[in-house]
Formats: C-alpha cells, sequence, structure tokens
C-alpha cells in the first residue's frame, strides 16, 4: 500500500494541464446543465401528459355517433359514455404507438414502420379483436394508397 501512494503523488502541484482538464469537463458540465435547462423551459408539461386533449381536434367524439349508427341503429351514446370512450381510443392508440415505438427500438430504427404498427396490434389486442383490427388496418391504408 505504501508503494502505491507514494506512487500516486510524484508532484504536489499540479501542471497547467492537469488544471485545464480538470476545468473543461466544469464548463461542459455547465453548457450541459444549461442546455437542459432551456429544453426544461420550452417543453414545460411533460410529453404525455393530457397530450391536448382538450382541443377540438385531438377527439374521436365526433366519429362515435356514426360508427355506432352502421352497428345499432336508432342508439345513442350520453355525454359521459362519448367521454369514456374518447379516453379509451386514447389509451389504446397510446399503448400502440408505445409498443410499436419499442419494436422499432429492439431492430435499432429510429423509424416507425406499419409493420411495426401492425405487430403492436396484434401484441396488446387479444384473440380474434386482435386479428379484426389487423384486417381493418390493413384494408384502411390499401384504400388510402389505391386513392391517391
Amino acid at each position: 500500500m505504501a508503494a502505491a501512494s507514494a506512487m500516486a503523488e510524484p508532484s504536489s502541484k499540479p501542471t497547467s494541464e492537469d488544471d485545464q482538464s480538470t476545468q473543461e469537463p466544469k464548463e461542459a458540465s455547465s453548457s450541459t446543465a444549461q442546455k437542459q435547462e432551456k429544453r426544461g423551459r420550452r417543453g414545460s408539461r411533460s410529453r404525455h401528459a393530457n397530450r391536448g386533449r382538450d382541443s377540438f381536434q385531438d377527439s374521436f367524439v365526433t366519429y362515435f355517433p356514426s360508427a355506432l349508427k352502421q352497428v345499432h341503429q336508432g342508439l345513442s351514446l350520453s355525454q359521459e359514455a362519448l367521454s369514456v370512450m374518447d379516453s379509451m381510443i386514447h389509451d389504446i392508440l397510446d399503448r400502440i404507438a408505445t409498443e410499436a415505438g419499442q419494436l422499432a427500438r429492439y431492430a435499432k430504427r429510429v423509424t416507425i414502420t406499419p409493420r411495426d404498427i401492425q405487430i403492436a396490434v396484434r401484441l396488446l389486442l387479444p384473440g380474434k379483436m386482435g386479428k379484426f383490427a389487423e384486417f381493418q388496418g390493413t384494408s384502411a391504408v390499401l384504400r388510402y394508397t389505391r386513392s391517391k
């Protein structure tokens, strides 16, 4: 141990290079802290908090009556039921997007592909519901690409 401590202290004064090397990380860390502080101001809300659901554009409420009419003629939904359905759709879409992002990350890609969405839907929705959702999504994408 005595030999190790003797080797650790060859001179008591640090050289000017040692001073600079110890100062540089402090400066770099302070500039990094400033950048993080700026980012914090820009995105003061957390990324997924509320997700702009207060605005009319991010609501699926307008589509529920027409979808319900296709299945059950003459039925309607209360305001509370519409709100619950809207929250449920937002939650499912958020889960699908998160799962698709993880699948892309596992494949070391930065872009979510339609295949990632398809797999995420099959993973998240159980049994026949997943197969049906996959079929509906695939046919919707085909209709969209044909119309262009």
